[in-house]
């Protein structure tokens, strides 16, 4: 078992979970509670579910690196990279559209994920 990876697992997991349980009420609830029409409200729908689809195989993903070697570099890779274009998207969006960063501050945790499965990449024991 690889703890750097399954650490990472672990704060993927906790991160679907604050997607789930906070900001489900905060902002997928309240935007079909809006003024949006049916179609945009379909596709906001659809993109928050699909992030949670997303989240939810990345921790998969992640457990599963830090148990099986052969598959710990491309599934590491691949969810590290996507998490870290994500942060990239948090912060580009917090500075341009919010002029800060700590209204949206999941960047923290799409950094901090693909730190540590990368860190574990570097550990010699699987």
């Amino acid at each position: 078992m690889n703890i750097p990876i399954i650490a990472a697992a672990a704060l993927s997991g906790i991160t679907l979970a604050a997607h789930i349980f906070g900001g489900d009420p905060q902002y997928h609830v309240p935007a079909m509670a809006s003024n949006l029409n049916i179609e945009e409200k379909a596709l906001y729908s659809v993109l928050w579910h699909a992030v949670t689809v997303i989240v939810t195989m990345n921790t998969a993903a992640l457990a599963l690196a830090a148990q099986k070697s052969n598959f710990r570099m491309p599934l590491v890779g691949l969810v590290s990279a996507q998490y870290a274009g994500w942060g990239l998207l948090f912060i580009y969006y917090g500075q341009t559209r919010l002029g800060e960063l700590w209204t949206l501050p999941q960047w923290i945790a799409f950094f901090l994920i693909p730190a540590l499965a990368l860190w574990g990449l570097r550990k010699k024991v699987s």
